[in-house]
């Protein structure tokens, strides 16, 4: 019952954003070398089940999208990348990607997507690795996590 509720799922998601190569994140998914409780995260944050004000808001469970530090509507990509702790952990974040790729951190895109895929397959694993870990500990932790507790976990857990 609990497997057909989730192909469910999967299918609805699936066709809202078509334009989405859903077999590539599905492998990044599955190839991430990370405990089952990152991958659980992930599968929240691919299946756009993180309560967000702007998720909330589009289910009629809260009267505004609006971020309660700011005045942006409350995204996911908003929490992670743009507000409060959330842009010291991406700006820093983005830094060691780009190191990983030889790129300019410029060159990081804020829109970052789970369907890429690097050469060679180490290079992939540890971008995969990293972007595990930026979903997992601010999610994970309720946006409590700093900038340096952030910055020691992901030091320790290399």
């Amino acid at each position: 019952m609990v497997l057909v509720l989730k192909e469910a799922q999967d299918i609805r998601f699936m066709t809202q954003h078509p334009a989405t190569p859903w077999p590539k994140v599905w492998r990044n998914l599955h190839a991430v070398w990370s405990s089952e409780d990152i991958k659980t995260v992930w599968i929240m944050v691919i299946h756009d089940l993180i309560p967000t004000n702007d998720r909330l808001a589009k289910i009629q469970r809260s009267e505004s999208n609006q971020c309660p530090h700011c005045d942006q509507p409350d995204t996911l990509i908003h929490r992670l990348t743009e507000c409060s702790e959330g842009a010291d952990i991406w700006r820093w974040t983005r830094f060691r990607i780009a190191i990983i790729l030889r790129t300019d951190q410029q060159n990081i895109l804020t829109e970052w997507s789970h369907s890429f895929h690097f050469r060679p397959p180490q290079r992939h694993g540890a971008i995969l690795w990293i972007l595990a870990h930026i979903l997992y500990y601010p999610i994970q932790l309720r946006n409590q996590v700093s900038p340096t507790d952030y910055v020691d976990v992901m030091l320790r857990a290399r």
